[in-house]
């Protein structure tokens, strides 16, 4: 399995101060086993506070478990590696820099020549549409395009696993629904692991080859489903498959 998430938990001291002057000790996530393909596609669902964004973040190794493991293709995670790319909520863009330099940003920290990175960065702007505008600053471009480099800058490493953290919510819905077609086309071009946080149901039944449910207090898997469309949904519009509102609805209820 490539990625192996075993027995993980999470807790976080709380600031306020009980009568004792005790710290509250919230536990996020608790017991959370889950493994993960080379190539697949899985969505975290569920409502805010379950953990699905730590989750995100140890296995990103940006934040540390307070107990179990995980590993990807083999390797423990204790720290942040090159393998392993973040798409936030925030396009995190820096606004001095024009789109080419953006998305070339981490292999110029790596000290790849600019010829290198800039092979690199315009290809990616191609797989993301936005070959036209490597010129333009992010000031000049919409949430949606913003958002279009952020992905590609991500991918400039070609990491392993791409994680998001609800990378549209920001948006409206008739971008984020552009976005996610064009995410399907790129994970299908790419076959780059992706574990994609969300609240949306559709958009988890859109995207994903399977939907990890949780539930909170403490952050815990419910379940795992696997749409049963899931096969078409780079081809078709599977909005219009008959099991859809039914898989919503199952979706909902464990919710």
């Amino acid at each position: 399995m490539f990625i192996e998430i075993k027995k993980l938990t999470k807790k976080f001291q709380i600031d306020r101060k009980h009568g004792k002057g005790e710290e509250e000790v919230l536990t996020v996530l608790q017991d959370v086993d889950l493994q993960i393909q080379q190539g697949e596609f899985i969505s975290l669902l569920g409502s805010s506070g379950c953990g699905k964004t730590t989750l995100l973040r140890i296995v990103s190794g940006l934040l540390a478990g307070d107990g179990g493991t995980v590993t990807v293709g083999g390797r423990l995670v204790t720290k942040p590696r090159q393998d392993l790319s973040m798409v936030f909520q925030n396009f995190g863009l820096l606004p001095w820099r024009s789109v080419l330099d953006n998305v070339a940003f981490p292999l110029e920290i790596d000290g790849q020549s600019k010829e290198k990175r800039y092979e690199v960065a315009r290809k990616l702007l191609t797989l993301v549409g936005l070959a036209s505008f490597e010129r333009h600053y992010p000031h000049e471009l919409s949430g949606g395009m913003q958002q279009r480099v952020g992905i590609a800058r991500a991918l400039t490493r070609n990491p392993s696993v791409l994680l998001m953290d609800e990378p549209f919510a920001a948006l409206d819905a008739q971008t984020r629904e552009v976005l996610q077609e064009d995410l399907l086309r790129i994970w299908n071009e790419t076959r780059c692991t992706v574990m994609f946080v969300t609240h949306s149901i559709d958009e988890a039944l859109m995207l994903s080859d399977r939907i990890v449910v949780f539930k909170s207090a403490p952050g815990r898997i419910h379940s795992i489903v696997e749409p049963p469309f899931r096969a078409s949904r780079t081809t078709t519009d599977v909005r219009l498959h008959p099991e859809f509102g039914v898989t919503r609805a199952a979706l909902r209820a464990m919710i």
